[in-house]
């Protein structure tokens, strides 16, 4: 072995044995995660230890602090230790110095060591929001989510756009025991909107808010008191309390209205000042800069302040789009509603109930609101009947006791009695949680897209499992991801302790294949991983669709499915000696999952004669798993649809072109094909890669583009042999013939002006496009493989040729000369038997 070979060794191994430590020490991430990895592992449960957490640790208020002071005052629940998560050091010591005479109560400073080691053991947890995604539901806990409102806003799937958002929350969701919920209402929107009708496995407790109880029972002078020490005095007189709500685009980036906020105060004040104490009350996420107003000073509740008990004081509120109105209808004193700014907010958010019917009249502006205040009493006269109809509908509980109630379900008094408010009905629905691989633009998510769009969703509940990802074309086809179908994200790292992150890396990187390596697995590591996910959740099956990373498909085999598959996309092995750019990128990979093949209970290929070259070549891994294919199904309606959508193509100089098509990282424009000009174009499309064998399609068509110049070729895909295949063309002078179109979101309407589709590739698993290519009705050529011959039926449907240059020639030609339709391909009876063939893999 040289010197440089042993250099390169000596540096693997040096970077195997430092990366953790360097990563435990500089990475506060990885530190966290690591330590509450070897918590959650080592230390037993406490059985009386309670853990709260309300708005990220930044207050101690809404229902977990409700809760919390129930239980410290009620005997019997003396021997209980409370313990707090706090994110401000100051606002923690304030807290310790007011409950310093409380030995049973506890502040920890939220992401310390101590955080996490509480997280890790303590039995009972609160959260009216979500714990950080480290969190992983351990056995023996009893985590309660309380939520914070009655949404009046749309929430969860149900707010237009990327369904990211919903991550962390529906994480926390399906990882909760109890779900609190003030009203039918919120049940149907908790069971819908986040989508956990038929896989939610705990209960929504449908009592009523906790915090709604301090409302009812607060002592008005205690919390004037509250009020005084903040440096805020109510001098005897009646309240208006302003809390709007934030606005803006995402969560991170709330829109600063303090500006529009301190001039309606001033106004507000000029006029009523005499009479009524004037208050505001903004989200959490405006706070910081309401803060920085001095003219703020006396009228800004702080942002601890819990706001349930200002209710108590307050004699008229006004807000916006804010789910307080919905607590503060238990008073039976005025709302009025500021909407200044309702149509764009409309516009950007969507709101469940039609702002025509809300309890109180709706002013656009400051004039009409001060109106309203001046003629307060008919206000209330004018909307009492519309007011008890609010309150029959959103606020019937039995407020002042519902704590009481709530308390004895999280902490299983309620066992003995039969409860109809515990709801959530079993689903007789048989559950799917799928991996669908990365979401890149290509066959497999193309595939996967089209299973999910012909499911039957009457008989099965679809759960996509997805990678949290920033980058665009993950976010593009997350939208194109059916809508019956719920997506649960894996968002952030895996959680593992030093020890675990050694194991994982030998055993990824080799592969399962020996007796040692099989004992150093880690699977404790991925069967919190999969908690950390799903929760509690359960499945009949899960499927891993991609088939090419380790990762997934130890996680799904860490969890409890009746079932467990993989899908085998093309002629595996082939796949894991494949060379790109000189280097195999599937080889550690495939090895690693070849080797977890045995521990699967079905083997599933996407197409018969593919199935039968896996058998064969990967015999030595299968073991006893069942080995069976299923066949890629399609969306007709979809891709005819698309065909006739030309809104990617523009005119130039009266003739159709595609708009910005990169070429060498240029923009430049490509003719459209026009079926009635007496050209003859063909088109490829899948990813730039050698396996495709674009570059000897391209050498095939600048001979038939030699004999026959009216002839173009469109390749539609992206890939690492673009450089490649952009000097071929150059090299046979055919840039204004062979276009590279790159990735579209919509291929079809492009392949559906072209006469034949060509596919050139060395091997396939199941070529989806083909089929596409058939719902088109265009004449279909492509390379005799195995695959091709098993999708054309040998020939029935379109044309084999020899996998060569000279056979993709003959088959372009034979198009040219051709005067023949294509031969009728039925899709629908196709799409009967490929979604037959994937429920007998479920059978």
């Amino acid at each position: 072995m040289d010197s440089n070979t042993m250099k390169k060794i000596t540096k693997r191994r040096a970077k195997f044995f430092l990366s953790p430590v360097k990563n435990y020490i500089k990475s506060r991430d990885y530190n966290r995660r690591a330590k509450y990895s070897k918590w959650y592992k080592q230390l037993p449960i406490k059985n009386n230890y309670v853990f709260f957490e309300t708005r990220d640790g930044k207050s101690m208020t809404d229902s977990p602090y409700a809760i919390f002071k129930y239980l410290l005052k009620e005997h019997q629940w003396k021997d209980l230790v409370h313990v707090w998560s706090i994110s401000d050091k100051d606002y923690l010591k304030k807290l310790q110095k007011t409950y310093k005479d409380f030995h049973n109560v506890k502040f920890v400073l939220k992401n310390s060591d101590q955080y996490f080691k509480y997280l890790a053991t303590c039995k009972y947890l609160f959260n009216n929001s979500t714990f950080t995604n480290i969190y992983t539901v351990k056995e023996g806990q009893v985590y309660t989510n309380t939520w914070h409102g009655t949404p009046l806003k749309h929430m969860g799937f149900d707010i237009e756009g990327s369904p990211t958002g919903t991550s962390n929350v529906l994480r926390n969701f399906l990882s909760a025991k109890f779900l609190l919920s003030p009203n039918k209402f919120t049940t149907e929107i908790l069971k819908n909107g986040f989508k956990l009708k038929n896989l939610y496995n705990g209960s929504i407790i449908e009592e009523g808010y906790p915090r709604i109880d301090l409302t009812v029972n607060t002592d008005r002078l205690e919390i004037e008191g509250a009020l005084k020490e903040e440096g805020i005095k109510l001098n005897n007189k009646k309240v208006i309390l302003y809390a709007p709500t934030w606005k803006g685009d995402a969560v991170s980036q709330p829109r600063n209205d303090i500006e529009q906020i301190y001039g309606d105060i001033n106004k507000l004040e000029e006029k009523f000042g005499e009479t009524y104490k004037i208050l505001v009350k903004v989200h959490p996420f405006l706070y910081k800069y309401a803060v920085e107003e001095p003219e703020l000073a006396g009228k800004l509740i702080p942002d601890t302040f819990e706001t349930n008990e200002l209710l108590s004081v307050t004699d008229i509120l006004i807000t916006d789009y804010s789910s307080i109105f919905f607590d503060y209808l238990v008073t039976k004193k005025p709302i009025l509603f500021y909407m200044w700014d309702y149509d764009d907010y409309n516009e950007n958010r969507g709101m469940y109930i039609d702002t025509d019917n809300l309890p109180g009249p709706i002013c656009t502006d400051i004039n009409e609101l001060m109106s309203s205040i001046d003629h307060i009493e008919n206000v209330q006269m004018k909307y009492e009947k519309v007011y008890q109809s609010f309150v029959d509908t959103y606020c019937y509980h039995d407020y002042g006791h519902v704590t009481e109630k709530v308390v004895q379900h999280v902490f299983d008094l309620a066992k003995k009695r039969q409860d109809k408010h515990a709801i959530m009905p079993k689903s007789d629905k048989e559950k799917i949680l799928i991996y669908p691989g990365g979401l890149q633009n290509n066959g497999i998510t193309g595939s996967v897209l089209n299973l999910l769009d012909n499911i039957d969703y009457k008989k099965y509940d679809v759960t996509v499992l997805v990678n949290y990802s920033n980058k665009q074309y993950v976010k593009d086809n997350l939208l194109r991801i059916n809508t019956n179908a719920r997506i649960v994200f894996k968002s952030g790292r895996i959680s593992q302790t030093m020890a675990e992150d050694y194991r994982n890396y030998v055993t990824k990187n080799r592969g399962l294949t020996a007796d040692y390596l099989e004992r150093m697995f880690p699977g404790d590591m991925y069967e919190r991983e999969y908690k950390r996910i799903v929760g509690l959740s359960e499945f009949d099956y899960a499927i891993d669709f991609s088939g090419y990373a380790m990762f997934w498909p130890s996680v799904l085999l860490a969890g409890d499915a009746g079932k467990k598959m993989i899908i085998l996309h093309s002629d595996m092995m082939s796949d894991m000696y494949r060379h790109v750019n000189g280097r195999n990128p599937h080889f550690i990979n495939l090895r690693g999952v070849f080797s977890l093949y045995k521990y699967f209970d079905e083997l599933i290929s996407v197409s018969e004669a593919t199935m039968e070259v896996n058998k064969e070549k990967l015999k030595d891994y299968i073991g006893d798993t069942k080995v069976s294919y299923l066949i890629n199904s399609i969306n007709t309606e979809k891709i005819r649809r698309l065909s006739n959508d030309d809104s990617e193509v523009y005119m130039k100089q009266n003739k159709p072109v595609l708009v910005n098509v990169k070429s060498n990282n240029e923009l430049y424009d490509v003719p459209v094909p026009d079926k009635s000009e007496d050209y003859c174009n063909f088109v490829n499309m899948g990813r730039l890669s050698p396996e495709k064998g674009q570059d000897q399609l391209i050498e095939a068509f600048a001979e038939v583009h030699k004999r026959y110049d009216k002839t173009r070729l469109y390749i539609i895909g992206e890939g690492p042999a673009r450089k490649t295949l952009e000097a071929l063309i150059k090299e046979y002078d055919l840039e204004d013939a062979v276009y590279l179109v790159g990735h579209k979101s919509n291929p079809f309407y492009l392949m559906g002006q072209c006469s034949a589709f060509v596919l050139s590739s060395h091997y396939e698993g199941h070529p989806l496009v083909l089929l596409e290519s058939l719902t088109l009705g265009l004449h279909t050529i492509s390379t005799d493989i195995t695959a091709s011959r098993y999708v054309l039926e040998d020939g029935k449907y379109g044309k084999l040729v020899e996998n060569s240059v000279a056979g993709l020639v003959s088959g372009m030609e034979s198009v040219i000369q051709t005067n023949e339709e294509p031969t009728r391909f039925d899709v629908n009876r196709f799409n009967e038997e490929a979604m037959a063939s994937f429920y007998r893999t479920l059978d």
